[in-house]
């Protein structure tokens, strides 16, 4: 061969990321590249020149020269690492004249398995929420999700009706956001939404806020008096938050308001009709309280002719990469920052965290990330601890019983990495009654978990 040929063909085999290593028939080294000293930890000047026995004593390599067949895909241990070499023999005019091993650490190689598996469960649930009908609306998240679906049919039925609506969910759910969305696509959407917190001011206030009041009511009242909250949505809506705090007294007047569509000022003797729409909301059980003494029946029932019942966001996580697209964009443009991403670790974090705060807390986990990230992917360490920490413990402590279950502590019986997939899949769906909540449990759509089972004829 050319001697500019042979460097240039060296050159290209010291670039190669994979180790290579060629010995001539009687299995003595003549060649190991670069790429060999950094998964070894052997040099050339250690490897070149010996034979191959001395070097790594349980090499395939001499298997290959003995049997003249190639062997691909095969794991030998060198020191502390395990490779998975391919191996075939090299003939020149019609006769062998040596071997040559393309290798790679195991470690890499299910390195790079997992983020190809990451990269795919992400396409996926980024997939199935952007073929989702509808995904959003007026600016709502909406998602693909069946009780994300639910949620968004009932409310659609519901803007097409004048009846009261109790939307209940836990804190930071989005009610008043759905509320809005009700309002904005009924025939009121011209006229005004307005808001009020029942648990945010005193019941003898609260009175006062919602019905108005005449002069000289109570000390301190404005000259003239003052209109209440109905007066001022009258033609549009009335959102009523956080109603299962509102004083027992005040219920009975509520309740006499929406029966005869009249209110009279505090302080007040005439009184006035008005046309609104009540939309109220509650974290609170409030089937719960009525029970207990602490709501009134009849108000209950009048408010809950439409129930809408906003799903937690950890029962609905395939909407979640929806989420926070939406937070990132809301975030990057107030911040004034540009658009960034998340990678696959920390997107696989987020996905195990269960939020217990809502669309509330994800947005201010959101904006924290974007604030600390230096470039524009979002990777774990960017994200709070205890997000991280809810992807460590859904895992689930270490196995410390010897060789364990998956044999991960035995470098002999060491498995693959789809074995060890395998098992977990065989397992979950001893472990769970529906393929649905194994998906939710180990974090993947239904479709990823379908395609998985597929794969090792488990579906």
């Amino acid at each position: 061969m050319d001697g500019a040929i042979l460097r240039y063909a060296i050159q290209v085999l010291d670039s190669l990321h994979d180790g290579v290593v060629a010995v001539d028939s009687e299995g003595y080294v003549i060649y190991a590249n670069e790429a060999n000293t950094r998964i070894t930890g052997l040099t050339r000047d250690q490897v070149v020149g010996r034979h191959v026995s001395e070097v790594v004593p349980n090499s395939h390599i001499l298997d290959v020269l003995a049997s003249r067949t190639p062997l691909l895909g095969v794991r030998t241990r060198v020191f502390d690492h395990v490779v998975v070499s391919n191996i075939v023999p090299v003939y020149h005019q019609g006769r062998m004249v040596g071997a040559v091993s393309v290798f790679r650490d195991i470690t890499e190689v299910l390195a790079l398995s997992r983020q190809l598996d990451e990269a795919r469960n992400t396409i996926d649930l980024l997939r199935e929420n952007l073929t989702a009908a509808p995904v959003a609306e007026d600016g709502v998240i909406i998602g693909q999700s069946p009780a994300a679906q639910r949620m968004y049919l009932t409310a659609r039925k519901a803007a097409t009706v004048d009846s009261p609506v109790l939307i209940e969910g836990e804190s930071g759910t989005g009610k008043e956001v759905m509320a809005r969305l009700i309002h904005n696509r009924s025939a009121r959407r011209s006229q005004p939404l307005i808001a009020v917190n029942c648990a945010a001011i005193p019941g003898t206030l609260l009175e006062s806020e919602l019905f108005g009041y005449e002069e000289g009511a109570f000390t301190g009242s404005r000259k003239g008096g003052r209109p209440g909250l109905f007066q001022l949505a009258d033609g549009g809506t009335l959102f009523l938050d956080e109603i299962g705090d509102m004083d027992p007294g005040l219920q009975a007047k509520l309740l006499r308001a929406l029966q005869s569509g009249e209110i009279r000022r505090v302080g007040g003797t005439t009184v006035q009709k008005v046309n609104v729409r009540i939309i109220s909301a509650t974290n609170q059980n409030l089937a719960q309280l009525v029970r207990e003494k602490r709501f009134r029946e009849d108000l209950y029932y009048r408010l809950r002719v439409i129930h809408l019942v906003l799903p937690p966001l950890r029962e609905r996580r395939a909407d979640l990469p929806l989420f926070l697209e939406h937070a990132m964009r809301r975030v990057c443009e107030r911040l004034g920052r540009p658009p960034a991403r998340f990678s696959p670790a920390a997107l696989r974090a987020l996905m195990a965290y269960p939020f217990p705060g809502n669309i509330r807390e994800l947005e201010n986990v959101v904006e924290q990330a974007v604030v600390l990230a230096e470039g524009d992917v979002i990777d774990v360490g960017d994200l709070p601890p205890d997000v991280v920490g809810a992807e460590t413990a859904a895992a689930g402590p270490a196995d410390r019983s010897g060789d364990g279950w998956l044999g991960l502590n035995d470098p002999g019986t060491f498995p693959t990495l789809e074995e060890v997939e395998r098992r977990v899949l065989e397992a979950g769906l001893r472990a769970f009654d529906s393929k649905a909540e194994l998906a939710r449990h180990l974090g993947l759509s239904r479709a990823t978990l379908y395609r998985k089972l597929a794969r090792y004829g488990l579906a």
